[in-house]
């Protein structure tokens, strides 16, 4: 219906334009129309073309652009924003549009909730169109609380595909097979490993509902440490500086018989803060250095690493942090250390598994033993590091991870291998590397981030409806791209699928048209006219 009534008065105002002032007889001849429905029709783009651009929106090309604009404006706000639909109709009326399209709150609600209904259906049918295959996956698992319910995420660490994403009355075991097993089997998704906290439902999913081993996770472990260190030696480096700083303001009151001792005291306070200084120096190293250890290949050499290798690095590490807070007199009330250690051997899996990973794939392509030192100790080195200075946002990682790359094409170049291979074998192995080293995960900070987002939205838009919840996850998996123009979608089953804001732009249809809203009147009680007696 709108659509008709666009273009019937577009019609009319180009058949007017092209033969000049006619009266409405004559229109109405031209157009094969009544007499009142042109009359009708000028009025409301007279009514209409109220501004300077008010005629370009009556043009195809205008009109086109106009949706473009309104959906966007909507689609980037409106959902992934939680912007109001009261704020967005202010911000339409400010453009000028609300002559041309309907911009009311209702209308606009309206239109983000035939979006929200449109999502889901397009995420279905991209999934219906995957080719069936087996697929290999490392998940990751955690609940989020937005507001008062409770949310199950299931993610596919490697593309950040969310697999699941839906409130349930419980975090049980068996509350999360049911969200999950559904949709490994839709997929076709093998999974290789799963990391979790280690929550006993989230384990027990792993190794009885994925069959496979469930892997601790680097961040968790790491915020465990920092919350017992991190405030005690800020504190304690916060103490000698105060002492300092007192110190330092006597001194500068002292009477002259009074100087000698203050200067020593002040010489013992700094010595304090030095030490405290270091302290928290080295409990930073220490850190770091547990991130350090747990990779395939050793940072010094880029030596292939193993499970057992990891577990020695990490209990030297948190060795050192005990002794450190022993030294530091800081107590471990909660049993920081003790947590830590009971998951080295978890977290010592990420390698293992990974090895096994590799293993696995080169005994199925059934290379030579030349072939396979020259994949494992050359090629997947150089593309580790490579894919980790890039992925990294912490500088000392950062650096670290450029010196070993920089080893590591020292070796490559030194090799002779890589120039007798063809440049079809030479393709085929950078390729397998490159997925390769892309499926080593420690952690499931992607999955954190993606909850700390779902808090966010629900707290700055006023909560989550189980609609608009839908909606974010399709967003999430089909509108957002990374650097290389990849979706999330696009990266787990390597297909190509429709653009997701043109797909929805060719469903909505026509924008509403405008209406003139009733001015209700609300009369004050306490001015009453006056009545003649």
């Amino acid at each position: 219906m709108t659509q008709t009534v666009r273009a019937t008065s577009r019609a009319i105002l180009t058949e007017i334009t092209a033969r000049g002032k006619h009266s409405v007889r004559q229109v109405a001849a031209w157009i094969q129309g009544s007499k009142s429905s042109v009359h009708r029709h000028q009025q409301a783009t007279v009514r209409r073309n109220q501004h300077p651009e008010s005629r370009l929106w009556e043009t195809p090309e205008g009109e086109a652009w106009l949706m473009r604009l309104v959906f966007a404006t909507l689609f980037t706000f409106g959902l992934q924003r939680q912007v109001g639909a009261d704020t967005l109709s202010t911000f339409f009326k400010l453009i000028q549009l609300e002559t041309h399209v309907g911009v009311s709150p209702t209308a606009l609600r309206s239109l983000l909730a035939q979006m929200e209904a449109l999502l889901p259906q397009f995420q279905q049918a991209c999934e219906a169109s995957i080719p069936p295959k087996t697929r290999p996956a490392v998940l990751a698992a955690d609940e989020t609380f937005p507001g008062d319910g409770l949310l199950l995420v299931l993610m596919e660490l490697c593309s950040g595909y969310i697999l699941v994403e839906e409130s349930s009355p419980d975090r049980d075991y068996n509350a999360w097979l049911a969200q999950s097993a559904p949709r490994l089997q839709a997929l076709g998704l093998e999974v290789k490993q799963a990391i979790s906290d280690r929550a006993k439902a989230l384990i027990k999913l792993a190794q009885d509902g994925f069959h496979c081993v469930s892997g601790a996770d680097l961040f968790h472990e790491q915020y465990n440490l920092s919350r017992w260190l991190a405030p005690a030696l800020g504190r304690l480096k916060g103490h000698a500086e105060k002492a300092c700083q007192s110190v330092q303001s006597a001194l500068a009151k002292a009477k002259p018989a009074q100087v000698a001792v203050l200067e020593a005291g002040l010489e013992k306070a700094f010595e304090v803060f030095e030490q405290a200084e270091e302290a928290q120096q080295a409990y930073h190293d220490q850190l770091l250095g547990i991130s350090e250890a747990l990779h395939p290949f050793a940072l010094a050499d880029n030596a292939c690493q193993t499970s057992d290798s990891v577990v020695s690095q990490l209990e030297q590490r948190v060795h050192a942090l005990e002794t450190l807070a022993q030294q530091q007199g800081i107590p471990d009330k909660d049993g920081a250390v003790q947590t830590f250690r009971n998951q080295i051997e978890a977290l010592a899996s990420h390698v293992r598994i990974w090895w096994e990973w590799v293993e696995d794939i080169l005994r199925e392509f059934a290379v030579d033993e030349p072939t396979r030192h020259w994949l494992t100790d050359r090629l997947l080195p150089l593309m580790y590091w490579h894919h980790q200075q890039e992925k990294t946002q912490h500088p000392a990682h950062r650096q670290r991870y450029r010196e070993a790359w920089q080893q590591a094409v020292e070796a490559w170049e030194a090799d002779p291998f890589w120039s007798e291979l063809s440049q079809s074998e030479r393709e085929r192995w950078q390729a397998w590397a490159h997925w390769m080293v892309r499926q080593f995960h420690r952690s499931s900070s992607a999955l954190e981030g993606r909850n700390g987002c779902l808090s966010q939205m629900y707290h700055t838009g006023r909560g989550l409806t189980p609609a608009r919840l839908k909606a974010l996850t399709v967003i999430h998996n089909y509108g957002i791209r990374r650097s290389d123009g990849t979706t999330a979608a696009q990266r787990l089953f390597e297909v190509p699928f429709p653009d997701l804001f043109e797909e929805l732009i060719g469903q909505m249809g026509a924008l509403p048209l405008p209406r003139k809203s009733r001015q209700r009147l609300r009369p004050n009680p306490l001015l009453r006219p006056l009545v003649p007696a």
